[in-house]
């Protein structure tokens, strides 16, 4: 639940309500699932995965709902814009730190069903918007190799050296 499932299943009703061809994948395994899936027994359960599977599963979506708001840094959604899916998320800490708003996502305000569901049905009915959305993600997931992120790191220690150095 921590993951903003409630938001997520307020979403799918909406959408549902609207008319708005989709189909939802849930990835993982939780205490909230069976009640999840009696609301929409239409989902497809993966269950827990790993490795190949997860990222087959990943791979094999549209775009990525991820409404979580205690995400340190978000794994999760660099691994979908590595897949090449556009992610609407919440517009908080961890994937406001990677997602471009309009650009290689959408950034929502925490709770705001109504606008999670329009940027969801837009990437849902508008494949061009969709696919130019994952395309910036794919680039910008590259930003953050293993050897960019600890070079980041290392010039974040030297700044800190040098700044200590000028002091005296």
């Amino acid at each position: 639940l921590e993951k903003g499932l409630d938001v997520v299943s307020e979403t799918i009703s909406v959408l549902e309500r609207q008319g708005v061809a989709h189909q939802v994948l849930i990835v993982g395994e939780g205490p909230a699932r069976a009640n999840f899936a009696k609301e929409h027994p239409k989902a497809v359960f993966t269950g827990h995965l790993m490795r190949e599977e997860l990222g087959r599963a990943v791979a094999s979506m549209d775009m990525f709902l991820f409404p979580s708001v205690t995400e340190t840094f978000g794994n999760v959604t660099l691994e979908a814009m590595a897949c090449g899916l556009p992610v609407v998320a919440s517009n908080a800490t961890g994937s406001r730190d990677i997602i471009s708003d309009g650009v290689d996502g959408r950034l929502i305000k925490p709770g705001d069903i109504k606008a999670f569901a329009e940027a969801v049905r837009i990437y849902c009915e508008d494949a061009p918007v969709r696919l130019k959305a994952g395309e910036a993600g794919l680039a910008k997931s590259k930003q953050y190799s293993w050897d960019a992120v600890n070079q980041a790191m290392v010039d974040g220690y030297i700044d800190v050296i040098e700044a200590r150095k000028a002091l005296g």
